[in-house]
């Protein structure tokens, strides 16, 4: 196998080394940068060349390159499977599935981030304290559509996990990690309780 992975803790690389892991690759090289040189391996001229834009996840594969985690999802689903981490193309469950997959980044990244930056990220003088009620008001908004969306279901496509749920759950992940889950709806706190029980996300969770 050709592939490379660079990936640091906690960023959106994490979900191409979870995915991996649940698909049982492992013949693939991992280029694990620990998070305290992070900022500056992505600036250095070697890492440039693969990611212009200094961010993780980057994916080699041969002759390709790719920065964008939810494709790189979907990529890798196609490329080298197993199938059971989507459902079968062509149907309304696949559907669901491409909506919830990039729905992750897409959708709710930018409230996400936006409320990391406002509470925990930037320095306090930088902060904005209208900014940090908005993006709590539209992360909310994305919580509950997600708590309707799992009403008695236990994964994102029914009894199902696929790589959605993973694109979802580093999302969950980073609300966490920043203390902003625990006036999530019910429906979504035992959705993380049942995301953090699994092996690949454990075992993946640990690398720094």
């Amino acid at each position: 196998m050709t592939l490379t992975v660079y990936h640091s803790p906690k960023m959106r690389s994490l979900r191409i080394v979870w995915q991996l892991e649940e698909m049982g690759i492992t013949d693939y090289e991992l280029k694990l940068i620990p998070r305290a040189d992070v900022y500056t391996y992505a600036k250095t001229p070697e890492y440039l060349a693969i990611n212009p834009l200094a961010k993780f996840p980057s994916i080699t594969d041969g002759d390709l390159t790719m920065v964008e985690s939810t494709a790189i999802q979907e990529y890798l689903l196609d490329k080298y499977g197993p199938k059971d981490l989507a459902p079968e193309r062509g149907t309304a469950a696949y559907g669901t599935f491409l909506q919830w997959l990039h729905f992750g980044e897409a959708g709710m990244n930018i409230y996400v981030i936006m409320l990391m930056a406002h509470t925990v990220l930037l320095p306090e003088e930088q902060r904005s304290k209208g900014m940090a009620i908005w993006a709590k008001g539209e992360t909310q908004k994305c919580l509950n559509f997600l708590s309707d969306h799992l009403e008695g279901s236990e994964w994102i496509c029914g009894e199902q996990f696929t790589a959605a749920d993973i694109s979802i759950g580093y999302m969950i992940y980073l609300l966490k990690i920043i203390n902003q889950l625990d006036d999530a709806p019910e429906a979504v706190q035992a959705y993380w309780d049942r995301l953090k029980e699994r092996p690949a996300f454990a075992k993946t969770s640990r690398l720094s």
